[in-house]
């Protein structure tokens, strides 16, 4: 029998909030910090984080913008650059947040990993500030993102600078 939560008939409200975090952290799996799948989960975590953050917060947030501009907001020719400006830093927020608090973002949960320091403890306030601060950079290049992917790439342990820096690794949950 299929209920509306799917198969295993829990209900979708139980798996959405299965991906906020807890403050118990996983059991890291070292050995999966030089998996490549590990990076496109990555990847994938790091898009629906970036869809959370759009959706949840910066979407309700320039709706009551435009509506206090009098519906001007959405017309303006400035509406896409606001957009994506304020996206950035909304979602280098977020992540440094959820990091710092529970070392992985929902997005991670949803793809069973977690963001530890090199010898497997939890991601501190400034691993967690050095590693978002550094997304900035790794925006950089034509097009955007080259030199986050490029670090994480031909790191053997799919490191990006901002871990490097921060002295931080992605790796599977056990």
């Amino acid at each position: 029998m299929v209920t509306a939560g799917g198969d295993d008939g829990e209900p979708w409200t139980s798996r959405l909030l299965g991906l906020f975090p807890t403050a118990r952290p996983p059991v890291p799996a070292l050995d999966t910090a030089g998996d490549r799948d590990v990076l496109a989960d990555r990847a994938l975590a790091g898009i629906a984080d970036l869809f959370a953050c759009y959706l949840l917060v910066e979407l309700p947030a320039l709706y009551l913008l435009d509506a206090l501009a009098g519906g001007t907001l959405v017309t303006a020719a400035v509406a896409p650059a606001l957009s994506v400006a304020a996206l950035v830093p909304l979602y280098v927020t977020y992540s440094f947040g959820f990091e710092w608090r529970y070392s992985r973002t929902p997005g991670k949960v949803w793809r069973e990993l977690t963001t530890v320091t090199g010898d497997g403890d939890p991601c501190t306030l400034r691993a967690s500030a050095v590693r978002n601060l550094l997304r900035y950079v790794d925006l950089l290049g034509v097009p955007p993102l080259v030199v986050g992917v490029v670090s994480a790439v031909r790191s053997p342990t799919g490191r990006r600078l901002g871990d490097r820096l921060a002295g931080t690794v992605v790796v599977r949950t056990r």
